[in-house]
């Protein structure tokens, strides 16, 4: 009976995307259940680890799981991986002797990954996935490393990727020429202000344009978005403040009259670093105004092949991040 044959008879259906995964895939997932550890399943099995990574992160994409989760002082398996753990051993004890292809013939060679990635998204998201991104692949693939650059906005983004000054982006300006991407979050703008405003309990578009706006400079799509709403109902409104960054905003809005309109993801969760974010009351705002999607973007450059081992695979695990952290908020 073959591997795919084998998967379906013992897995149950939520584990039918093994059937259609290859042997060396299975074999790697096999060492790296029963290590809880990357590097060392990677050397178990003769990969390098920077190509284990990239095939541990397509057996998450099949299964839909992150397999590894932190466990606080070492990683250890999801519910998911635990089950997996000994049908797969079955599955594979008929492959025991079946000899290991060349890995190098579809997955990227240690040789081949580039030793650093440039990141540029603004200061939120960045500052709920970077250490997220930075613990998984700290242990997926040690010899990367990652550098988050300035964020100046969407189209300074843009540009820079246009001109290889930086590897991926995650904005919303939208994909074009040699820019590729794909949606990961569908946002929803709010207006923001503290909870005791006296606009939050009626939040009408007179109200709301009656008293100073903050704008966050660095989200220069939807700024430009906001301006020609209110440009169309020949309204105008007045800019209080404008500051740099998401970082800024909670405590100028909590000690003032300021409203701010940004992406649900934008507003800080309460938290030790943002005590005040509680005290935020968001609103839907006055106007038809939907928040551009966050997207992952890359140059047209980087197709996916070994060249670029280490750019797609930090693309995949920002992704995955960024789904799980800012998914139903």
């Amino acid at each position: 009976m073959n591997s795919a044959a084998r998967f379906t008879a013992l897995f149950p259906p939520a584990f039918s995307a093994l059937a259609g995964m290859d042997v060396r895939l299975l074999r790697l997932l096999d060492a790296v259940l029963d290590e809880v550890h990357l590097a060392r399943a990677a050397a178990r099995v003769g990969l390098p680890l920077p190509a284990a990574a990239s095939a541990l992160e397509r057996c998450r994409q099949l299964l839909r799981d992150p397999l590894l989760e932190d466990g606080g002082a070492q990683m250890r398996l999801t519910a998911t991986a635990q089950a997996l753990r000994e049908p797969l051993r079955l599955a594979l004890a008929g492959d025991a002797n079946a000899p290991m292809a060349n890995p190098s013939q579809q997955l990227p060679s240690q040789g081949a990954v580039v030793q650093r990635v440039r990141i540029l998204m603004p200061d939120y998201p960045a500052q709920v996935v970077a250490h997220a991104l930075y613990q998984e692949l700290a242990t997926a693939a040690p010899s990367l490393d990652l550098e988050f650059q300035t964020w100046l906005g969407d189209a300074d983004a843009t540009a820079r990727l246009e001109r290889g000054q930086t590897d991926l982006v995650l904005g919303s300006a939208a994909p074009s020429g040699q820019v590729r991407g794909r949606e990961v979050l569908q946002e929803r703008c709010v207006a923001v202000m503290r909870r005791d405003h006296p606009a939050a309990h009626s939040l009408t578009l007179a109200r709301w344009l009656s008293y100073p706006h903050l704008q966050i400079a660095c989200h220069d799509t939807l700024n430009r978005m906001i301006d020609e709403q209110i440009a169309m109902q020949g309204l105008r409104r007045r800019i209080g403040m404008v500051i740099p960054n998401f970082l800024m905003a909670p405590a100028l809005l909590q000690g003032s009259d300021l409203i701010a309109v940004m992406p649900m993801h934008c507003v800080p969760a309460a938290t030790a670093a943002h005590p005040v974010a509680v005290a935020l009351a968001c609103l839907r705002p006055p106007l038809p105004l939907e928040a551009p999607p966050l997207r992952l973007l890359q140059h047209r450059r980087y197709a996916g092949d070994a060249d670029d081992a280490a750019v797609a695979l930090v693309a995949q695990v920002l992704e995955r991040i960024v789904r799980q952290r800012f998914d139903g908020r």
